[in-house]
């Protein structure tokens, strides 16, 4: 511990017990365990419990509070409370600033000396294994604690009135649209675009569509719109995802993908959507993870890369080791990848399945109710919406020909909801707009013109 050290300890610690207005700003920044001295320690401590009970913080008020305190270092505390109250050598206005910055950094290297003494530990153990290393720095990374003291800045009320200006501006230039697009076009409209920090659930039944809804909006963001999308696949491996993602964008059904066999008109087709999928910004990654492996992975792509959206294929595919149970294992794995998306400024659109309580209705519709036994995710979400497709429940093969579904937006934080139309193409399989020729490319449009001009 250093002089200087030291004395940003002692600033802190006056600017608590001397200056009321300072109090606040303090403590979003500053914690107990940043303080190398004991008996600072301990008055940062009696301190914040003052503070929490909103007590009035003095010199009185603090002294009176420490023989409360079981330690080893009340005495020590009550001899430098008095120093550092008393001192005129102490500026806390001039050195307020860069004593909460001294203590952040020394924290900060105190936590990387311990977890580079950790490794060096592991690496010199007989059962050393390279994973063991991986685990302990992501598992640093996901839950560092001085993320969000790093992060967090400053803004002025005429940069946040600007940035609204910004937005404003591009909505209306853009039909109302000032996110990424993910090309369902209604559902563009009422949320305008995917927003930067939104966590979007996307939620239904097994085989309703959710992986198929995911690639269709990786398809618009990346493929048509150049936005750079990490796609994480907890089911399918990456040749299993490419393969639906390239039926999609050429229309080409999954099928005869599958099997090899396109016809002549489809090998066109097929091999322009190759073309624009190698040369897109979509990255697909699949495999068992943690919630730690999804953020080290978006971390990774973000500031190697670059990112602009993330979409998850399932949310309660993700573990989160060391947590009770099962609701809050996907609590956890929400309340994570809201925080990741709030840090990062992107939007994650988190697929969801829900629960079987849909099968027991005579009303099928989901609802919010069908999340709550899937941990926080209704409470970490800034959307949810539910893929519903009536078919889906007709036995009769005639009836199943109905290709009609909705995207049900049954929460939105910062805006309406709303049913959304969509169509359901079984064959590909790939969502679409109602009535919508997709653009699979020029000659396609001309053929299903030509088709529809023929027909009338």
């Amino acid at each position: 511990m250093n002089i200087i050290q030291k004395r940003a300890e002692e600033t802190i610690l006056k600017a608590l017990i001397t200056e009321q207005n300072h109090i606040h700003k303090i403590m979003a920044k500053i914690s107990e365990d940043m303080f190398y001295i004991n008996s600072h320690q301990l008055i940062f401590k009696v301190i914040y419990k003052l503070y929490l009970v909103q007590e009035e913080i003095n010199l009185i008020t603090v002294y009176k509070e420490l023989p409360n305190e079981k330690s080893m270092f009340v005495n020590e505390a009550k001899d430098d409370l008095q120093k550092i109250h008393s001192s005129s050598q102490i500026s806390v206005n001039l050195e307020l600033a860069t004593s909460i910055s001294v203590l952040t950094a020394e924290s900060i290297r105190n936590e990387h000396i311990d977890l580079a003494n950790q490794i060096s530990k592991i690496a010199s153990e007989d059962t050393y294994t390279p994973v063991k290393v991986l685990d302990l720095v992501q598992n640093h990374i996901a839950d560092n604690k001085f993320k969000s003291f790093l992060n967090r800045k400053d803004v002025d009320n005429k940069t946040l009135v600007e940035e609204l200006e910004k937005k404003m501006k591009e909505a209306s230039e853009n039909k109302g649209v000032n996110g990424i697009k993910t090309g369902y076009n209604r559902f563009d409209y009422v949320t305008s675009g995917m927003q930067p920090t939104n966590l979007i659930v996307v939620a239904a039944r097994p085989a309703m569509g959710k992986t198929q809804f995911g690639l269709g909006i990786m398809r618009h963001a990346s493929i048509k719109y150049n936005k750079k999308g990490l796609f994480i696949s907890c089911e399918m491996d990456e040749v299993q995802v490419m393969k639906r993602i390239l039926a999609i964008d050429s229309g080409v059904k999954g099928y005869s993908i599958k099997k090899g066999k396109l016809l002549p008109h489809e090998k066109g087709r097929f091999e322009r959507a190759k073309r624009r999928v190698i040369s897109s910004g979509i990255k697909i990654v699949a495999g068992s993870f943690t919630i730690s492996d999804v953020m080290s992975l978006i971390y990774k792509m973000k500031y190697a890369e670059g990112l602009d959206y993330v979409v998850v294929d399932y949310i309660q595919k993700i573990t989160a080791p060391g947590t009770q149970n099962r609701t809050n294992e996907v609590g956890e794995v929400s309340r994570k990848l809201k925080d990741i998306a709030n840090e990062l400024k992107i939007p994650i659109v988190a697929l969801a399945q829900l629960s079987r309580n849909v099968e027991y209705r005579t009303d099928k519709r989901p609802m919010l109710s069908d999340l709550r036994e899937s941990g926080d995710i209704e409470q970490d979400a800034d959307i949810v919406t539910f893929l519903y497709r009536p078919s889906y429940y007709n036995t009769s093969p005639e009836e199943n020909t109905d290709k009609t579904g909705f995207a049900i937006i049954a929460k939105h934080r910062d805006g309406e909801l709303e049913d959304i139309m969509l169509e359901f193409e079984g064959e590909i399989p790939a969502w679409k707009n109602t009535g919508h020729i997709e653009d699979y490319d020029d000659e396609f449009i001309q053929v299903n013109m030509n088709k529809v001009l023929g027909e009338n």
